[in-house]
């Protein structure tokens, strides 16, 4: 699986790079950008091709995601501990829920309604300075339910290494928006990855 999480800020041309980037094979797009207007999001929305809208993973705005027809769900990992409080009041069979997890321990302990869950940071960061690698055990790994998506710091010459470690997936962000040409990137990390993946 490859995800792609956006900026924290809108992008020009955003919406016609995540278009090309899902017609290149992009299986996910996660929209985070926190404090933006609901105008800002929908117009981006809005932007991308109908047909991708199902691979679109919004990581707040829940409810009014659903309003305007959205399916996939993430959660922080602040915001699943509250949500975790009320006893995962609301969780329907129809969305699709995935989270963010520092530690195996935290993975190990997530319920079954949770699809995937990033675990980061796998590499230096590129986006963020000074969110250094840490080391996973995954043979502690004990959640079939919950795919694990590797992210943090990870790009082309080292997506391979992810899929060795035994995750399901990755998910990029510096390698996208901190590259002179994204979609060229993302195309070169997908011709790499994909060979190490049994099903995509």
């Amino acid at each position: 699986m490859l995800i792609v999480l956006s900026d924290s800020d809108f992008k020009p041309g955003e919406a016609q790079l995540v278009n090309q980037l899902f017609g290149a094979g992009l299986d996910l797009f996660h929209i985070r950008k926190y404090g933006a207007s609901e105008e800002s999001l929908l117009e981006l929305i809005g932007q991308i091709d109908p047909e991708f809208h199902s691979g679109l993973v919004l990581h707040h705005d829940h409810e009014w995601g659903k309003s305007i027809g959205l399916k996939r769900f993430h959660y922080s990992e602040r915001d699943r501990l509250n949500w975790k409080q009320q006893n995962w009041f609301g969780v329907r069979e129809e969305f699709m829920y995935s989270t963010s997890v520092h530690s195996m321990e935290e993975y190990n302990g997530l319920p079954g309604h949770f699809s995937y869950a990033f675990l980061s940071p796998v590499f230096d960061s590129i986006s963020k300075i000074d969110y250094k690698a840490v080391t996973f055990d995954l043979e502690k790994r004990r959640n079939p339910a919950t795919k694990l998506i590797g992210l943090g710091g990870i790009q082309q010459e080292n997506i391979s290494e992810v899929f060795r470690m035994g995750f399901d997936g990755v998910a990029l962000l510096g390698a996208i928006w901190h590259s002179e040409n994204p979609l060229e990137s993302f195309v070169g990390a997908q011709l790499i990855a994909y060979p190490s993946i049994e099903n995509k």
